[in-house]
């Protein structure tokens, strides 16, 4: 079959890579010449250790490596397609061996006199060999100390360039060969590392974790690297094909199943939880038996008879990630699977229910989509119809998961929550604090549980945001296969449930609502079709992509380009109709609000003064909008962008580095022309109350952030837990050169009445604390309405504003939440806070309005008698 065929030599595109047969030169040993010092003379590109086994590979006659004796011949494998002059420099006069720093003057010479690419072939080497000269002279002074890595390369790398300091361009060249060879360590360690690792689940494992500290450029070159691929070949696809190794068609189509479960389970096994890369790795390496794996009949591929192979196979594909790549190889699989679709008479049904089963079960429907396109595109309708169907009723059945688990996960929540209610308007850090010793206070199975139980419901908000956008994505004519596609898809994402693990996921991920996918599924939602907790959940959503949005057009703006403005102009007037069907009656208040931002789009960066005019101006118009005014929630939220916008402009027009003195100064001055309070303006840079440490469990990404961004306090930025705290955050990571460095920035919204807290899910209070602070924004004051506690005292608030930082003593007085016949359970902690801000002379005698802090201290230094009388008075 010519796809077969095909199919076939897309599987053998890394293996031709590798096996190509190569030439031989011949090479006379000199005294003192190791095989390191002879590969760098030959290897160009190629990394050291592949291509001095190479030289072994071809010598079998040398018996010992470590000793090389003087006249031996070698033969030396050159690639034909890349062949490499090797420059004989001229011996000095005196007959004696270039020195390694003379073989690069000279090297550096020649580059200078003729620039090919053999001369610069000649001068990376020369430069590897005197760095690795420099490092052996270093290890045999201090063995234990010496380490030849990245930082060690860069450390010689700028003292040979030193060396050329008076040609510009010559040290540009070393720069960019020093910046190749870093590269290439990291490569070859990491896969000489893996090497060692032992079987392919040991072998991916340490993969995986050189992956992640290594560069963007060293991911890039691994991913595509023969020698990966060569390692995937010796060490992975073996054990991926073991359990067809002694398999015979008999005949009998149910003697395919186990071996095609063990198969498609390894595989799943080997990529879960893999970098997209690496999972695109493997697959492409195991095509072979991927196709052995789509031969299983849909019926004998679920559960229905014991198969799991397709849930296995919609696991690998959801591995795979969404590059274009990702996606021609998702296409080939399912085409690999519909190339026996000759056979599958009576099978659809049974492939639906596949489908529906893997969804349900945590797979991606990302295989089953693709197929129903194939299937359309082969005029296959009705079979197509049946694919879609199974899709929904997966994507069905995960709602129904995630409307389980967010009842437990709320009763879980539900005393946090009242106290967290009866708590509101308190600093964020003392809230954090109090959260963080609520949390630790519990037992270690409630930890455990509660860990697992957002995990999930996170993990089902991804995977709905999968299925409503791959199905709404479908073109036209595959919809037109169901039907009643259109009308039970809105209804699905309309659900209370669904959105709350949306909105779960979102608050976890800072691409969430970032991009065309998530514009797609945010479409879907209409605020007239779900409840009133729903519309506000809604709102939040679309703040939050507003927010997102916006801040990432200032993160790409060039307000030396007309062309550039003129676009950034665009993308926000369009922001403002894209969510209407969530805002409702709200919608066009968002988009005057929206409007009065492109003020600050053409400012330039330098003058801050008029930065703070046209956020004068914004104010202003803010004003002008019902509903935007400085102490309601959408005017807080927006003149917060407008400072993170205006603080974009003002740090990417600087070309010092801004202290972090500097920096609050200028925030400070920016939240003040824009109409926020003090309060909120002291969020914008504040540390967080819990420092992070070198012991902590986020030290390592610490370690990887530090030398990407421009602020020297960037961990102490990761401390800010309230929503317009998160815009300090937000600002740092749209100035780092990260990738995709747009989409990390996002500013959660103040919703619903009063203050919800927020805090980041890395955030140095903990990943748990992270979690429950999450979990009780995204479901707000709406689930805990109504809720009267009839004991005489709540011993879990009175703890918790101790741990918030009030006095025991105060805390019984203002914790006694015990409903009689003469008071009724109010909370005190948001009626003392507003007394603070409007500086009532019970607590602030010269009148002056208080932060929250300030409120607190007041209360803690107020008589107990003094205190109880005004706490009765303030319920009264």
């Amino acid at each position: 079959m010519a796809f077969i065929d095909a199919f076939t030599s897309v599987a053998r595109t890394f293996q031709a890579l590798v096996d190509t047969v190569k030439p031989t030169v011949t090479h006379t040993i000199k005294r003192g010449e190791t095989v390191a010092l002879i590969s760098d003379q030959y290897r160009g590109e190629t990394p050291r250790p592949v291509f001095e086994q190479r030289i072994k590979d071809a010598n079998p006659q040398i018996l010992n490596w470590e000793t090389l004796y003087p006249d031996e011949t070698l033969q030396i494998p050159v690639d034909e397609s890349e062949t490499v002059e090797v420059f004989n420099m001229a011996a000095p006069a005196d007959g004696r061996t270039l020195s390694p720093k003379e073989r690069v003057d000279a090297a550096v010479l020649k580059y200078q006199q003729s620039p090919t690419p053999e001369a610069r072939a000649e001068l990376k080497a020369a430069i590897e060999a005197e760095m690795q000269d420099r490092y052996a002279a270093e290890y045999r002074a201090r063995p234990t100390g010496a380490v030849y890595d990245t930082e060690g390369i860069e450390h010689y790398g700028i003292s040979i360039a030193a060396r050329y300091g008076n040609d510009p361009q010559t040290v540009s060249v070393v720069k960019e060969i020093v910046g190749e060879l870093k590269v290439d360590h990291e490569v070859t360690f990491a896969l000489d590392v893996a090497r060692g690792g032992g079987d392919a689940k040991a072998v991916m494992n340490i993969l995986k974790s050189q992956w992640e500290s290594m560069s963007p450029e060293a991911r890039a070159r691994l991913a595509t690297s023969p020698e990966l691929a060569s390692l995937m070949r010796d060490r992975v696809e073996p054990w991926v094909a073991e359990p067809f190794a002694n398999f015979k068609d008999n005949g009998d189509p149910r003697a395919w199943v186990t071996p095609a479960n063990d198969a498609s389970g390894r595989l799943a096994q080997l990529t879960a939880g893999l970098p997209p890369e690496l999972a695109y790795a493997v697959v492409t390496q195991n095509l072979d038996t991927i196709m052995k794996i789509a031969e299983v009949k849909p019926m004998y591929a679920g559960e229905k008879f014991g198969g799991t192979s397709y849930t296995n196979m919609a696991r690998v594909v959801g591995s795979l990630g969404d590059s274009p790549e990702a996606k021609q190889l998702t296409s080939d699989i399912a085409s690999t699977y519909l190339a026996h679709a000759g056979d599958w008479r009576g099978q659809w049904v049974p492939l639906s229910e596949n489908i529906s089963n893997s969804i349900r079960d945590g797979a991606s429907p990302a295989l089953g989509l693709e197929l129903a396109r194939q299937l359309e595109a082969k005029g296959r309708t009705e079979e197509a119809g049946v694919i879609v169907r199974g899709v929904l009723q997966g994507a069905q059945a995960v709602e129904q998961r995630a409307k389980a688990d967010l009842a437990e996960y709320q009763s879980m929540l539900t005393e946090l929550g009242r106290v967290l209610k009866y708590a509101e308007g308190l600093p964020p850090e003392a809230l954090a604090k109090a959260v963080e010793e609520y949390v630790n206070g519990k037992d270690p199975q409630w930890q455990t549980k509660f860990r697992e139980l957002e995990q999930r419901l996170v993990d089902s908000g991804n995977q709905l945001k999968q299925a409503l956008v791959g199905l709404n994505d479908l073109p036209a004519d595959v919809k037109a296969t169901y039907p009643e596609l259109e009308s039970q898809l809105k209804d699905l994402a309309n659900k209370d449930s669904v959105l709350q693990a949306i909105g779960l996921a979102a608050s976890r991920d800072r691409s969430f609502l970032v991009g065309p996918e998530a514009d797609s599924m945010l479409s879907l939602f209409d605020v007239n079709k779900v409840s009133k907790e729903g519309a506000e959940l809604l709102k939040r959503l679309a703040t939050d992509a507003i927010q997102q949005n916006a801040l990432a057009v200032f993160a790409g703006l060039d307000r030396t380009d007309p062309a550039s403005v003129a676009n950034a102009k665009t993308q926000l007037e369009q922001l403002g109709k894209r969510y209407a069907n969530m805002l409702g009656k709200d919608a066009s208040q968002y988009q005057q609000a929206i409007s009065a931002l492109e003020k600050l789009v053409d400012v330039p960066g330098d003058n801050a003064l008029l930065l703070q005019t046209r956020l004068k101006q914004f104010d202003s118009a803010l004003r002008g909008i019902e509903g935007f005014n400085p102490d309601q929630p959408a005017g807080i939220t927006f003149r917060s962008i407008g400072v993170a916008a205006a603080g974009l402009i003002f740090a990417k027009s600087t070309s010092e580095l801004i202290s972090d003195p500097t920096w609050a100064n200028t925030i400070a001055a920016f939240g003040d022309a824009a109409g926020l309070h003090k309060d909120i303006r002291d969020l914008m840079h504040r540390p967080g109350s819990v420092p992070v440490g070198a012991d902590t469990p986020f030290t390592d990404t610490q370690r990887g952030i530090r030398g990407e961004v421009r602020f020297e306090n960037w961990n102490r930025a990761l401390g800010l837990i309230s929503a317009t705290g998160d815009v300090a955050k937000m600002v740092d990571a749209l100035l780092s050169d990260r990738p995709y460095k747009e989409v990390e920035a996002g500013l959660h919204a103040i919703g619903g009445v009063g203050t919800v807290v927020m805090t980041l899910s890395s955030g140095p209070a903990g990943a748990l604390t992270g979690a429950v602070m999450v979990g009780i924004s995204v479901f707000g004051n709406s689930a805990l309405a109504g809720q009267r506690d009839e004991n005489a005292k709540i011993e879990a608030s009175y703890q918790f504003l101790i741990d918030a930082g009030f006095t025991p003593e105060a805390a019984r007085i203002i914790g006694d939440l015990g409903q009689d016949k003469y008071y009724q359970s109010i909370p005190v902690v948001p009626l003392l806070m507003e007394e603070g801000r409007r500086g009532a002379k019970t607590l602030s005698p010269d009148g002056r309005p208080l932060t929250p802090a300030e409120t607190m201290q007041a209360v803690n230094n107020m008589p107990p008698d003094k205190l109880q009388v005004y706490v009765n008075n303030l319920r009264l």
